[in-house]
């Protein structure tokens, strides 16, 4: 509509009713208002609580994940090329500390990289997810160590935006904790996590939104989709490995779905055979890669006990580059993880297009 003001209303008429919602919540986090509670969560979306007291400024419509007025600007800024954005480097690296590579997923590079960067005061704090069990996670602030370990590797968690659904769902909240009193001493941090919301800080960085000016470095997570179930989900996925969900020790994503039970078993899923499960937001992403990021990591394309790491800028090489001469990873030659990737990539790529196109044209019929 020509003249409208950007506000919630177009947020919901455009991405929310016709159902591509990255449901990464940010527009409800860093909401203008948001003392005013304009805006909650509910059924694991976001709506309007108190459309009276909008500010009607377009905040949580621009810097939306899904929406297309930053587009250009991002893909300008990063150099964005098909299918996995720009990069210096892609490297197969791994944790030299047998601390991390014990409760780590994939390289442990993750864990060790920001140990690093905290060592020689390149930042002061990492917001990421903290797994309080298999099945609960919260959004914190790690400062040291012991909080990075608390952080690492993969689970299925339950989300926040979700607890009172009893929903699990590998999808992990990070935004709470960028806008909590912990930021009150830290000037310069560190950010990991999925497309959507890495997307989302950018914008707000391109817009000057606090507290995106504390975010000096952004470690992205490869991501073909997350998961969600429901109870019918839950048997499902419960059949495919012959077990309880409470049976699961580890999980991984590289080209299927890795299992791994408490008693040693393995389990292998094609990922066509996780659509039951898959979180719908998930399926209208286009991002594999992360290509915002100032590195991005994941399992695929490196053997087992390594993690792919896409390097995309200069300073993030050098800084990678120091961590291994100073004993924090260690790495090996991999040959063939680029055409790996970008097959990953173009899959997630086409998928998202074709299902933002139906669903966007199913919601002007």
């Amino acid at each position: 509509m020509i003249g409208e003001r950007l506000s919630f209303r177009t947020l919901n008429r455009e991405v929310i009713e016709p159902k591509i919602c990255a449901a990464c919540f940010g527009c409800v986090s860093f909401c203008t208002a948001n003392k005013l509670n304009v805006l909650e969560i509910k059924d694991d979306k976001p709506v309007y609580c108190d459309e009276e007291n909008c500010l009607e400024d377009g905040i949580c419509y621009l810097i939306c994940p899904r929406t297309e007025d930053l587009e250009k600007p991002l893909k300008t800024r990063f150099q964005f090329k098909e299918p996995i954005g720009s990069y210096v480097s892609i490297r197969s690296l791994r944790t030299t500390d047998k601390e991390v590579a014990s409760v780590c997923c994939d390289g442990g590079v993750v864990t060790s990289l920001l140990k690093f960067m905290l060592d020689t005061k390149r930042i002061d704090g990492a917001a990421l997810s903290k797994k309080r069990s298999l099945w609960n996670n919260e959004p914190m602030i790690a400062t040291k160590l012991k909080d990075l370990l608390e952080c690492a590797g993969s689970s299925l968690a339950q989300s926040r935006s979700i607890s009172d659904l009893g929903d699990l769902t590998t999808f992990a909240s990070i935004f709470s904790a960028l806008k909590g009193t912990d930021l009150r001493d830290l000037t310069k941090l560190a950010v990991v996590g999925t497309p959507c919301q890495i997307l989302t800080i950018r914008k707000m960085q391109i817009l000057r939104i606090v507290p995106s000016h504390l975010v000096h470095f952004t470690i992205g997570l490869f991501c073909f989709e997350n998961f969600l179930m429901n109870d019918d989900g839950r048997k499902y996925l419960e059949n495919k490995i012959s077990a309880d969900l409470d049976q699961i020790k580890r999980i991984n994503l590289k080209d299927d779905f890795i299992i791994k039970l408490k008693n040693g078993e393995t389990f292998h899923i094609d990922l066509e055979d996780l659509d039951p499960i898959v979180r719908s937001s998930c399926k209208a992403c286009t991002d594999f890669t992360n290509y915002g990021s100032d590195i991005s990591v994941g399992g695929l394309g490196s053997p087992d006990g390594y993690t792919t790491t896409i390097v995309r800028t200069r300073a993030a090489q050098r800084l990678v580059n120091h961590a291994i001469h100073l004993g924090y990873l260690d790495e090996i030659e991999q040959k063939g993880a680029l055409r790996t990737i970008e097959r990953m990539a173009e899959r997630k790529r086409d998928r998202g297009k074709r299902i933002l196109g139906e669903r966007r044209a199913n919601s002007t019929t």
